[in-house]
């Protein structure tokens, strides 16, 4: 169990991105893009500008295997 002292001991950056895994891995890419786009009031336009950002640097093959393994990980 981690202490709540230990938790404050991460960036804000560390903290975006345990946040964003943890989004990622409980709601997949898709879910998680919705959330960041509710809770921010982004448009649907930012909302394709991040998905851009989020996938640019992966390959449509990492994409599909993320996806995969999220699917099978519900199972």
């Amino acid at each position: 169990m981690m202490l709540l002292n230990e938790k404050s001991k991460f960036t804000d950056r560390e903290i975006i991105e345990k946040g964003s895994r943890a989004l990622i891995r409980e709601l997949g890419y898709s879910g998680f893009l919705r959330f960041i786009r509710h809770s921010e009031g982004v448009g649907k336009e930012d909302y394709l500008k991040l998905e851009n950002e989020i996938f640019n640097d992966m390959s449509l093959d990492a994409i599909f295997d993320n996806a995969k393994n999220h699917w099978e990980d519900k199972e």
